[in-house]
């Protein structure tokens, strides 16, 4: 899974963004609005799903064979489906053809077998198209892998990186999920998007008052939130006002202190680089430890993390007994395997 957290940017937009534009024959599609449904040319793994998409939650996953994130993803999606059994259907739907997916469902995957013995989720192809352009097209969204979940009543409650969707996916499962409040983060977004162009045209021009500027705008016009402190934190590093963004940091990890999949991309994103300050170790710490107990210590991505934070902080007595625990944990990636046996042959080496 580490492999698939260096690849999910936690301020993708920083690097550019394109929004694609909704095509005249897609309504617009948010957090809030009736499901499409579905449009299938032909399902390959899994029993078919019938739309429209009610009485059950459902998620609607967007990927292809080529897409190292989606390749990654692939387990932790799998290892929801087993969760949650028959309350949820996860539904893999890509645009590719029949032989080119099946060509990859035989190939052996870096989890442990074949793709095919890996995802335990059905997998679609789409219909001309249909499904791509009312769900991804229709909502803006640009990257795949792209999850959409549809709750009971037929409803999109949520649209975001799976990487993400542990939580939000749980609270509609069991009832407790706020539409309300998805459905303003989305506007948020959608207010992040429409400023992206000029943010990134600032940085580029190494502007970073003006950057934090829009930052300022978007917090005044759409209210502070987590995604907006992201952007203030990167700005800041990337100015180097290193200070200051420690401290936003710090506050990061308090707004999300229940969301142990942010908090380990920034323990991550802090500890890789191995340039951090003893105060933003210090944090990085803190938030990798509380997103292991979020886990219940039975996460391997996360135990592999508090492990890189410790090994950054030159205590490899404590990063390899943690890496052990990962490897506890493992679920096939090869990775937190070799990791364990590096910190132990630097050890060996003293």
């Amino acid at each position: 899974m580490k492999r698939f957290q260096q690849q999910l940017m936690i301020v993708p937009a920083l690097v550019g963004l394109l929004v694609m534009s909704v095509t005249a024959n897609a309504q617009k599609l948010g957090v809030g609005d009736p499901s499409p449904g579905l449009k299938i040319s032909k399902w390959i793994k899994g029993d078919p799903v019938s739309a429209p998409l009610k009485d059950k939650v459902h998620v609607v996953e967007f990927w292809a064979t080529w897409c190292g994130p989606c390749r990654a993803g692939m387990p932790h999606i799998s290892e929801l489906q087993t969760k949650y059994k028959d309350d949820v259907a996860f539904i893999g739907v890509t645009r590719e053809d029949e032989k080119t997916v099946r060509g990859f469902l035989g190939k052996q995957s870096n989890h442990g077998g074949t793709w095919n013995d890996v995802i335990q989720y059905r997998l679609a192809l789409d219909a001309g198209d249909w499904t791509n352009t009312n769900y991804m097209r229709a909502a803006g969204q640009n990257g795949i892998p792209c999850a959409f979940i549809v709750g009971r009543e037929g409803i999109v409650e949520w649209i975001g990186h799976p990487a993400r969707i542990d939580e939000p996916l749980a609270k509609v499962v069991e009832g407790t999920w706020d539409r309300e409040e998805a459905v303003a983060q989305m506007k948020q977004q959608q207010l992040m998007q429409q400023s992206m162009m000029k943010l990134s045209t600032m940085l580029r021009k190494s502007d970073f008052d003006g950057a934090l500027g829009v930052v300022d705008d978007l917090e005044a016009a759409g209210g502070k939130t987590v995604q907006t402190s992201l952007y203030r934190m990167t700005i800041l590093e990337r100015a180097g006002r290193t200070e200051q963004a420690t401290e936003v940091r710090g506050a990061v990890i308090e707004e999300a202190w229940d969301d142990s999949q942010l908090l380990n991309q920034i323990a991550w994103n802090t500890a890789r680089t191995g340039q951090g300050s003893e105060a933003d170790l210090q944090l990085a710490l803190k938030a990798a430890t509380r997103a292991s107990e979020l886990k219940e210590g039975k996460d391997a991505a996360i135990l592999d993390t508090l492990a890189r934070v410790y090994h950054t902080m030159g205590d490899l007595d404590s990063a390899i007994a943690w890496q052990k625990k990962a490897v506890e944990h493992n679920n096939g990636n090869a990775e937190i395997d070799a990791t364990l046996a590096t910190y132990e042959k630097e050890k060996s080496s003293f």
